[in-house]
């Protein structure tokens, strides 16, 4: 189902977890590590924080399909 309209809180809780992810990892904020990120937690179809992968992907600034 698709959500009406956006959440800036869980927006921004997602975005502090990807920063927090980010140093306990010892990763660098680029392409990649951006997508591994989504793909780690949205496993087998599951949301994390309401958002599926490519939603994630766009978020926090990562290009989905490249």
């Amino acid at each position: 189902m698709a959500r009406l309209k956006r959440d800036p809180t869980r927006e921004r809780n997602l975005i502090h977890d990807y920063a927090k992810w980010l140093v306990q990892e010892k990763r660098e904020r680029n392409q990649a590590n951006g997508k591994l990120f989504a793909r780690q937690h949205t496993t087998r179809g599951r949301r994390f924080h309401g958002y599926n992968e490519q939603e994630i992907c766009t978020l926090i600034g990562v290009d989905y399909y490249g």
